[in-house]
């Protein structure tokens, strides 16, 4: 197999850390590996004392100079020394009166299944973790990802763990250990982010005798120079200065969000939060968007006020959210939320009594000419009547945006804005009417069609309104009761959306990277890094959709403790192609031939077996009886394919697109190699024998008319069918390929209740076997291109697909 990984990448990696629809299972190896990769040439190197202009309140006329603390620091013989001496002597400097530095590098925060904790921090006093011993006896309190103010880490080499490099462009390093090292503070950031509401993360690290100060947010690291901390004659008291000044910062400027306001769950809005909920699940207990929104009330989780500033109305306007429904991330990025919110008044007290739970949607959009806002498409399609699309209500920037974006160029002052590799992401919230629940939540095939229908509707009445998607994918499509109350697709999340006229999308605004959702898109788009997404490019990804659930939860003949490894070869796999990463075999080889074949996942059989191909084939659900008779758990085995089974309509419906699409794919012209006339070259000498032979085998078979060749017009193998004609065009337009559906759906035979358990498994797929684990020489990606840019590099490393 190839090698695998990603949602929209350059890196396909990340689509596995940050797609739910990736399978492979991701260790923490993989995840650092991969943040390091998102944030190459993404770090800029400055001055410490440039850092503390630009990100700290100037200091006062006539202050007093603030004295060195770390004059006398000893030579540390590990790690633990060094973090224990640097808290205590920050606590006993006597120049941080509302804030308290912990050491909490061996009790993980209970609340984060990641289970990393950092070495130790800075919190304000009254919030500080409580006093806490190992069984040594020696004190490590337990970490707090959601307090936490200032992050701290220790590294005992200077040289060896500095994850940055003064010398080279971007602070980029080489050695495997600082490597890993840069991979596991992005780590620590990207929790800080998790936990709170931040516009940036500052971290100071301390290398042996020497320091440096980081700063993080949505586009890229700003780094300091390291110094000699201990030495003032080489600017060593710096670094004293920046962190007595970064404690006496209001919050915004230590990096928090000034749009959100934490809500306490035992504050009179907390307990009001709880009461309306009850109040909701008593009034209907089945209704999924209470039962979301109370899922949401975990006290484990930070609770939120947040602003949105909307961009219609002028207004601004508040609502109350808990545990996001769902978190993309990383630290460059997009890093959105999403919520289930409550709308308060407008003041931001309390609870609009009268108003119905919305979805909130909180991101970092990529702020790019050529880029629109979301709401502001979703107004026009609202505008336009288009079916099956979230209803606007509210949306704004918040005034936020990226400064290592922002400053690149002061930084850089012998290059131009064109040259700089980070994005420009601005802040932003917008608030829709529906709450849709996952289309994995479908009830049987009939509703999982109906609803990818519904989109593909919602789909072709966007284009016509102006806008094409781009981005089909599990995660954005939805189920949601349409006014019929019953359930309907949704076709949401349109930030990746473009101008579309005529059926084609326009250019401008190119991203640096596909666009799109790795898994679910389509193999022209996965051949070519900079395809422009056109209407049959969003249909097939509607179609991989289709197979990615049916494959889930239908009845077929692939045996269960298989499905994992189809997803993942399917779905996830990549190849490292010459010209960076390409489409995986699985997709590629269903979609040029028109079947899915099983054959590389499952074996051609026994040796005393014939070679069989072997395609994917569902099946209507067991009756009861044949479910007692057989007395089995769902799981494929010896002597099932004996067994006669009726085939699921929704066979013949995936037999059909993929024809259809084999049709589409066989336009596509054959690039053959540039061939000239033989020259004047010598003739090769054959040896003695090949003579002899050439005359046994060759020029005695001449003359038997039933020898391969001696009649080349009667005796040729059959040309290749060719495909039907105009079959393509069932899935070239929207109404084609509705119309297909739709006259599959309308057949007799769907069964009323085919959905199983999900084959998917928990944790993900583990490969077998892999030969290594992909690392920063992998160029960032994006979920989707269109968020966090890049290629893949010359010099790739290649891991098993799995």
């Amino acid at each position: 197999m190839s090698t695998l990984f990603h949602t929209t990448p350059s890196s396909p990696t990340k689509a596995l850390r940050q797609n739910p629809a990736a399978t492979r299972k991701f260790s923490r190896q993989d995840a650092r590996a991969e943040l390091r990769s998102t944030m190459r040439k993404k770090a800029t190197i400055v001055p410490l004392g440039t850092m503390m202009d630009d990100f700290l309140t100037p200091l006062a006329k006539g202050s007093k100079a603030i004295p060195n603390v770390f004059t006398n620091v000893p030579k540390f013989s590990s790690e633990r020394e060094m973090y224990d001496y640097i808290t205590k002597t920050l606590n006993a400097s006597g120049q941080f009166g509302r804030t308290t530095f912990v050491t909490t590098a061996h009790k993980p925060d209970k609340n984060d299944d990641s289970k990393q904790a950092i070495d130790c921090g800075m919190y304000a006093s009254k919030l500080a973790p409580k006093e806490e011993y190992l069984e040594s006896g020696e004190e490590s309190r337990r970490m707090i990802w959601a307090l936490i103010e200032l992050l701290i880490e220790c590294k005992l080499d200077g040289v060896g763990q500095d994850p940055f490099d003064d010398s080279t462009e971007g602070g980029e390093v080489t050695a495997e250990k600082r490597r890993e090292v840069l991979g596991q503070i992005l780590s620590y950031v990207e929790l800080a982010f998790k936990y709170q509401q931040r516009e940036a993360v500052f971290m100071v690290l301390f290398l042996g005798k020497y320091a440096r100060v980081v700063r993080f947010d949505r586009s890229g690291i700003i780094a300091s120079e390291k110094i000699a901390y201990k030495d003032d004659k080489k600017d060593g008291s710096k670094l004293t200065e920046f962190i007595v000044r970064y404690a006496r910062l209001g919050a915004s400027k230590r990096g928090h969000d000034s749009t959100a306001v934490r809500i306490s769950p035992t504050d009179a809005l907390g307990e009001k939060l709880k009461e309306h909920g009850a109040a909701a699940a008593e009034k209907d207990p089945e209704d999924h968007v209470q039962k979301l929104f109370n899922q949401s009330l975990d006290e484990k989780w930070p609770w939120w006020k947040l602003e949105v500033q909307d961009e219609e109305s002028n207004k601004t306007k508040w609502f109350a959210v808990g545990k996001p429904h769902f978190y993309a991330g990383g630290v460059a990025g997009r890093g959105t939320r999403g919520y289930v919110a409550m709308p308060l008044d407008d003041e931001g007290e309390e609870i609009d009594s009268k108003a119905a739970f919305v979805y909130l949607k909180d991101a970092w959009r990529v702020d790019h000419e050529g880029m629109e806002m979301e709401g502001t498409i979703l107004k026009a399609l609202n505008a336009a009547k288009v079916q099956y699309v979230p209803t606007l209500l509210y949306h704004g920037d918040l005034g936020q945006n990226t400064e290592s974006y922002d400053r690149w160029p002061d930084y850089h002052e012998d290059k131009t804005r064109e040259k700089c590799p980070l994005k420009s992401h601005q802040h932003y919230r917008i608030v829709v009417a529906e709450v849709g629940k996952p289309l994995s939540e479908f009830t049987n095939s009939i509703e999982l069609v109906w609803a990818l229908i519904c989109c593909i509707t919602a789909h072709e009445q966007a284009c016509a309104a102006g806008y094409i998607h781009r981005d089909i994918s599990a995660g954005n499509i939805l189920l949601y009761r349409d006014g019929t109350g019953h359930w309907a697709g949704l076709l949401n999340d349109w930030e990746l959306s473009k101008e579309c006229k005529g059926g084609k999308t326009q250019a401008g605004g190119r991203q640096l990277d596909r666009t799109g959702t790795w898994q679910f898109m389509s193999v022209h788009a996965l051949l070519k890094n900079f395809k422009t997404i056109e209407i049959p490019d969003d249909l097939e990804s509607f179609f991989h959709v289709l197979v990615y659930f049916a494959v889930r939860f239908l009845p077929h003949n692939l045996a269960d403790r298989l499905v994992g490894k189809f997803l993942c070869y399917y779905f996830d796999d990549y190849t490292d192609g010459d010209s960076g990463f390409t489409c995986g075999p699985v997709k590629y080889n269903a979609i040029k031939r028109g079947v899915i074949d099983l054959t590389l996942i499952t074996g051609s059989g026994d040796d005393a077996e014939s070679n069989k191909e072997e395609p994917l084939v569902f099946f209507q659900p067991q009756s009861s009886s044949l479910e007692e008779d057989d007395d089995d758990d769902g799981e494929t085995t010896e002597g099932d394919e004996d067994v006669a089974r009726a085939t699921h309509p929704i066979d013949d419906l995936i037999s059909d697109i993929l024809k259809a699409f084999q049709a589409f794919y066989a336009k596509d012209a054959v690039q053959k190699p540039k061939r000239k006339a033989l020259g004047n070259t010598a003739p090769g000498r054959l040896p003695p024998g090949a003579i002899a032979a050439i005359a046994a085998e060759l020029d005695e078979a001449a003359d038997d008319p039933a020898a391969p060749g001696a009649d080349s017009e009667s005796t040729s193998a059959q040309p290749v069918p060719t495909p039907a004609p105009k079959l393509e065009e069932k899935i070239e337009t929207h109404a084609a390929m509705r119309k297909l559906m739709l006259s599959h759906l309308r057949r007799e035979g769907w069964p009323d209740a085919d959905k199983g358990d999900d084959k998917k498994p928990i944790g993900g797929y583990v490969p077998a076997k892999e030969n290594t684990v992909v690392g920063s020489a992998i160029l960032t990606g994006s979920k989707r291109g269109a968020q966090d840019g890049g290629g893949s590099t010359s010099k790739r490393v290649r891991s098993r697909a799995a």
